[in-house]
């Protein structure tokens, strides 16, 4: 029986569906490991002296990882555009796997000085350049292979994968502070981690080079392969297009990496909880982030992407302040539980809505430099950068609500975006 637009069975599409998410699977958990063991880190890649200091700088190395995203952007959405979405995942994949590999055999402070930051940031330059396409490659992919009326129920569960690999991460950080002890676990501890992630992704490696490329890319025939370069054209016929989709997955991004990269470290230090009751609040958030991204598929599926989206931001801009005073107020496991999940309601449609707009904005030949672009973009200088600025922010104002005002900030100018650039009808450009 007929599936999706390739004629795929229902087997075939699980295949694809498969393949897309697992590597998605894999970039969430290795970027949330780094924000769970972000005060581990810190004390074994950076001098003791100033542990507020080694934050800082573990976190900055988290966004500087991201500076190279627009780059990769480039390089995955040359080769996803003119030789097949297909290759940029199989490409991406690898790459992240050998880089998280490395990442939990790196030598630290003690051993090796000055050099453990270097390399410590090398890795995540790799893993910068990997997760440039992953995310928007998983999506493009199972969008392209997906029925009509069942794309944001499609992309959704890609995003689930990453829901899921978030909320792994938070396991695996818990299962790890309550098995080791503390000695243990910032000695050899946190390595284990990223091996396990190293080790899925090369399953992922395996499961992408047997699936189908996307039907859409098909029917291009060699037409890609004669136009000129897929930046240049984005850059020349979908400015205003890009911009929309690097504003709503700046709000997005900064966001997830808010819920996910900072807040169980604003948890310990603001929150006054212990390491145990972090992971466990974040985890029990990041399912309500998992179910919020299959309600949005499904909202997405049944009205209009405009409609959807706007209701979205402002449900994110209402619940900003709440939430964190939910956390900071009750310093209970209660109400850290309760104010993530006040954000992670909107926090989850709001991500796999961005793909969607991929579908709604930009035409195929150009579809996954377009998505690519915008998205990282909006990753580098916001999303990433969320925990080192948060933290800052809290420095500077010695306010503990001052992340909550910067997503409102930004989501309201998301909404702007929307609201001026989003096409009332969803259509598919050609």
């Amino acid at each position: 029986m007929s599936y999706s637009p390739a004629g795929l069975d229902r087997r075939g599409y699980r295949r694809v569906v498969g393949a897309a998410t697992i590597g998605t699977f894999v970039e969430v958990y290795d970027l949330l490991v780094y924000g769970y063991f972000a005060s581990i880190l810190a004390e074994q890649f950076f001098p003791r002296q100033d542990a507020t200091a080694a934050l800082l700088s573990t976190f900055a190395i988290l966004a500087l990882g991201s500076i190279v995203r627009p780059l990769g952007a480039i390089l995955f959405g040359h080769v996803g555009d003119r030789f097949g979405r297909r290759t940029a995942l199989v490409g991406s994949v690898l790459l992240m796997s050998g880089s998280t590999m490395a990442f939990g055999l790196l030598p630290t402070y003690a051993s090796v000085g000055i050099l453990a930051p270097a390399l410590l940031l090398v890795c995540r330059v790799l893993q910068g350049l990997s997760a440039s396409g992953e995310l928007t490659g998983a999506n493009v992919l199972v969008l392209e292979h997906a029925p009509s009326d069942r794309r944001g129920r499609a992309v959704a569960i890609v995003n689930v994968a990453g829901n899921l690999g978030a909320f792994t991460a938070a396991a695996v950080g818990f299962v790890l502070a309550r098995v080791l002890s503390p000695e243990q676990l910032a000695a050899w501890g946190w390595r284990l981690a990223f091996v396990i992630a190293s080790l899925i992704g090369l399953v992922g490696l395996y499961m992408r080079t047997r699936v189908l490329e996307s039907p859409a890319f098909v029917a291009l025939g060699d037409k890609p392969r004669r136009e000129r370069a897929p930046i240049l054209r984005a850059l020349r016929v979908a400015k205003r297009r890009l911009l929309v989709v690097t504003v709503w997955t700046a709000a997005a991004s900064l966001g997830g990496y808010m819920l996910v990269g900072f807040l169980p470290s604003y948890l310990i230090r603001a929150g006054r909880l212990s390491p145990a009751d972090a992971f466990a609040a974040n985890g029990l958030s990041v399912l309500v982030l998992g179910l919020s991204t299959l309600l949005g598929g499904y909202l997405v599926d049944r009205y209009p992407v405009r409609r959807v989206a706007i209701g979205v931001l402002v449900g994110t801009a209402i619940a900003a302040v709440p939430a964190f005073l939910l956390i900071v107020r009750s310093g209970t496991f209660a109400g850290a539980v309760a104010g993530q999940s006040l954000l992670a309601v909107f926090l989850g449609a709001s991500g796999m809505l961005g793909a969607v707009l991929s579908m709604v904005l930009f035409p195929v030949p150009i579809r996954f430099t377009g998505t690519a672009l915008a998205s990282n973009l909006a990753v580098a200088l916001i999303g990433s950068t969320a925990p080192y600025v948060s933290a800052s922010l809290i420095a500077a104002t010695g306010s503990p609500l001052s992340p909550a005002i910067y997503v409102l900030v930004v989501t309201a100018g998301a909404l702007l975006a929307v609201v001026l650039g989003l096409p009332a009808r969803q259509e598919e450009p050609t």
